[in-house]
């Protein structure tokens, strides 16, 4: 009995590790629009990028690999790195075991002088972007 139940538990075993390293994903983005803050006063415009990510929950990696100007039709390659945090209940690795929808959040930097946070849900990521003297909010909807 044990020995059929050892024979059975093995392959499901090995499917499950198998299925969980598979866990990897792109992410694409498409900016739906955009709120600037500078100098006091905020401006909405319309989107203009779309953004891809590649992002691996196993080894905690979130890098954006890609973006794309969907207006001149320009592709610039990324490679800003995220540092996912994983303390949230809602962070995709323990949403589960407390109930909530997963929100996968991240910290990166663009450049020298710029921070950014991404809010990654199901159907839409938004950014928020600290430059010196503006701050911008970019509102996108989630491609895949």
């Amino acid at each position: 009995m044990r020995k059929a139940a050892l024979l059975v538990l093995l392959p499901a075993l090995f499917l499950a590790g198998a299925a969980s390293a598979a866990t990897t994903s792109t992410i694409v983005t498409h900016e739906e629009d955009k709120y600037f803050f500078q100098n006091g006063r905020m401006e909405r415009f319309e989107g203009q990028y779309e953004n891809t990510y590649f992002y691996d929950p196993e080894k905690s990696v979130l890098v954006r690999t890609r973006i794309y100007d969907y207006r001149t039709k320009k592709i610039t390659p990324d490679d800003t790195h995220y540092q996912i945090q994983r303390q949230l209940n809602s962070d995709p690795v323990n949403a589960a075991r407390y109930s909530l929808p997963s929100v996968l959040r991240a910290v990166g930097q663009p450049d020298p002088d710029t921070m950014e946070i991404l809010v990654i849900r199901d159907d839409a990521v938004q950014t928020t972007v600290s430059h010196p003297g503006r701050i911008v909010v970019t509102n996108c909807r989630r491609l895949r």
